[in-house]
């Protein structure tokens, strides 16, 4: 399942971390993170960066950061990928086509920040989608927008 959540004001900033745990009912902690292509974020973050699930839950308490642009990679916990590409978000007109693919396929999901104006959930399961959409402001299909403007 594909979403984009824009156009709302009921939210203090996009790709807030912290309210994406709670719209999708997860624990940050159950899942490694991949992060590509950021600006914004917590210093040192290094591009790209494989983030534990421990290490993300204990940023986003400290503060909750906002990042401009980056794909953020979910991972069962304890797999280290090899990765073969690096994702990106600046610049990228897949995730306007169509039904935008995960740019990482081993990966769970992707968690796309978009100029600090959108935020895209790409390749999410049914369950995390349909807790999305129940629980976030400002919630559309992705798939269905591209088919509009396309």
């Amino acid at each position: 399942m594909n979403l984009i959540q824009e156009n709302t004001k009921e939210v203090d900033f996009f790709t807030s971390l912290r309210d994406i745990e709670k719209w999708m009912e997860i624990n940050m902690e159950d899942y490694d993170w991949h992060f590509a292509d950021v600006d914004g974020g917590w210093a040192p973050l290094e591009n790209p960066r494989w983030v534990t699930g421990k290490e993300l839950s204990s940023k986003i308490i400290e503060y909750d950061y906002q990042f401009v642009w980056a794909v953020i990679s979910a991972y069962p916990s304890g797999i280290e990928m090899k990765l073969s590409e690096i994702p990106y978000a600046d610049g990228n007109p897949e995730f306007w086509i169509g039904s935008p693919k995960k740019q990482l396929d081993d990966s769970l999901f992707e968690i796309v920040c978009w100029d600090s104006s959108a935020t895209l959930f790409i390749g999410l399961p049914d369950q995390l989608g349909q807790n999305i959409l129940k629980n976030a402001p400002g919630i559309k299909n992705l798939d269905e927008e591209n088919k509009k403007s396309g």
